[in-house]
């Protein structure tokens, strides 16, 4: 994370621009639920159909801004993303010139391939869902806890409680995984590696008819990637089937509570509908 703040420092009014989009989403995606319960409660339930024209007026306006505030967070985290990455590339092009021999030697030539090449571009895809999700997680999960509140202090305790699994889940996830993501990225560098020796000593290699040796040693590095790669995507599958059952079961006891709630009255059709929304916003 320093080294990419320390990148990002170049593109400070850029940013600016990208925090700004963020702020604007969060604030269509949050406000037009609202709109909604007090079109039902308000328009639908008292059969005001110019409430309701105007409150889907309103609605129609915020959509427009979201869908502007959508491309122009779009373009800033593709814009940050790339610079960034190419800053770095150039940066690391730029050492290199000046090692030594023994530096040389001492990082490799995969290892440097590596770096200027895959590690980049996963800083890169890593940048732009940073600049999506990290600055708009904070605003979106507060603002939703906020209105979660308001709404019903009743159904927000099923929210909070299933808070705790889900984070204790992200949690469990990165510490599995970030041993098989090094594994991973040691199992690329040898491929490089080992593609780097084969296409530079072709000749010595048929000279001396190691063919097939290498070819078991490349295998060996390519399978390692491949396997490690399986697990990922394995551990990765798992994740969103459980999020989503454990926002359905969330949603199955909101229900429960909330049909006692307005066969009693203390509870309305429009405020339930927007709660949902915010279940779904706190959540994910």
């Amino acid at each position: 994370m320093k080294l990419i703040i320390h990148y990002l420092k170049n593109y400070k009014k850029m940013f600016l621009l990208n925090v700004v989009s963020v702020l604007g989403f969060a604030l269509v995606e949050l406000g037009i639920p609202t709109i909604v319960a007090q079109m039902i409660d308000n328009g639908v339930n008292r059969g005001d159909p110019a409430y309701i024209w105007k409150m889907g007026g309103l609605i129609a306006a915020i959509s427009f801004a979201g869908v502007a505030g959508t491309i122009l967070l779009g373009y800033c985290c593709a814009y940050l993303s790339t610079s960034v990455t190419r800053d770095i590339r150039n940066d690391i092009f730029k050492k290199t010139q000046e090692f030594s021999h023994s530096e040389f030697h001492e990082f490799g030539i995969a290892s440097l391939i590596t770096r200027t090449g895959n590690d980049a571009f996963q800083i890169q895809m890593f940048m732009n869902i940073l600049l999506r999700t990290a600055l708009m997680t904070p605003v979106m999960m507060i603002g939703s806890i906020f209105l979660v509140l308001r709404a019903s202090l009743s159904l927000s305790v099923v929210i909070l409680a299933t808070i705790p699994l889900i984070v204790g889940g992200v949690i469990l996830v990165a510490r599995i995984s970030e041993p098989i993501s090094e594994s991973q990225q040691s199992s690329l560098e040898d491929i490089n590696r080992i593609s780097k020796e084969n296409l530079s000593g072709i000749r010595v290699i048929r000279a001396f008819t190691n063919d097939e040796y290498e070819k078991k040693r490349f295998d060996g590095a390519n399978s390692s990637y491949m396997g490690n790669s399986k697990k990922l995507f394995k551990l990765m599958s798992v994740t969103q089937p459980v999020f989503f059952l454990l926002m359905n079961l969330a949603g199955m006891v909101i229900y429960w509570i909330a049909s006692i709630m307005l066969s009693e009255g203390t509870l309305q059709i429009g405020e339930l509908v927007a709660f949902m929304d915010y279940l779904f916003h706190v959540m994910f």
